[in-house]
């Protein structure tokens, strides 16, 4: 594998749809050139579109942000920001019951890789990492 293999995507201004389609682009661009196992594969991709769906939803008029993703020898790293300062979300919330309508993104999420969500500069980085399988 090439080192620190860096892909990135521009979610800004883009309609819903259009946005997560350049997050699968970003993705799939990353697997062409990446040798991931499929559990890894599956496990960061399905992290990385559950948080930029969150963020292309919840988001500040539809403003999207950026996605970088990393590979290197010791895992794999998406970087999501957004505009604006992070939401008040509890990162360590549990799985909600099966009754529950929603709330289970980031419980999933979480299940899934490392998540933190953090300031910098004025805009919220959401980070998602996961050490090779």
């Amino acid at each position: 594998m090439p080192p620190d293999v860096r892909v990135e995507a521009d979610l800004d201004g883009l309609d819903g749809s259009v946005a997560l389609e350049r997050v699968h682009d970003a993705l799939e661009r990353l697997w062409r050139v990446v040798d991931v196992g499929e559990t890894d594969r599956i496990a960061l991709e399905t992290a990385v579109v559950e948080v930029a769906g969150n963020v292309l939803r919840h988001g500040l008029d539809g403003r999207g942000g950026h996605l970088l993703l990393r590979a290197d020898d010791a895992g794999l790293v998406a970087e999501i920001t957004q505009p604006g300062p992070p939401p008040a979300v509890d990162l360590d919330t549990a799985m909600p019951g099966v009754e529950a309508e929603s709330g289970r993104g980031l419980a999933l999420t979480r299940m899934l890789v490392e998540l933190t969500c953090s300031e910098r500069a004025g805009a919220t980085l959401w980070t998602l990492s996961r050490p090779r399988g």
